[in-house]
């Protein structure tokens, strides 16, 4: 069974600024790739671009969800870019 600890960075850094959240998410998603964060570009598509199926779609949205306490609608992907990733949690994490 994998780990969910430690998928995304240190609880410790989690109140930073835009910037660190962006790595956050990078990182994470790397990880939940088995990718290096360098493979990752806020403009790679997470279908055509990084190969993400099903599983990893549902695994990516479970992690999010634990990670930032948000609720991600369920349904199909609701992402098509790692920025609409990092947009989607910016505005559900905003004053929190």
């Amino acid at each position: 069974m994998f780990s969910f600890e430690g998928v995304f960075l240190s609880k410790e850094r989690k109140k930073a600024s835009a910037g660190l959240l962006e790595e956050r998410i990078i990182t994470g998603l790397a990880k939940v790739l088995n990718k290096q964060p360098s493979q990752i570009q806020k403009e790679s598509r997470l279908i055509e671009d990084l190969e993400v199926d099903s599983l990893d779609a549902l695994d990516l949205i479970f992690k999010l969800e634990e990670e930032f306490n948000i609720e991600i609608p369920e349904g199909s992907l609701p992402f098509v870019t790692v920025q609409d990733v990092i947009t989607y949690i910016q505005e559900k994490t905003k004053g929190g």
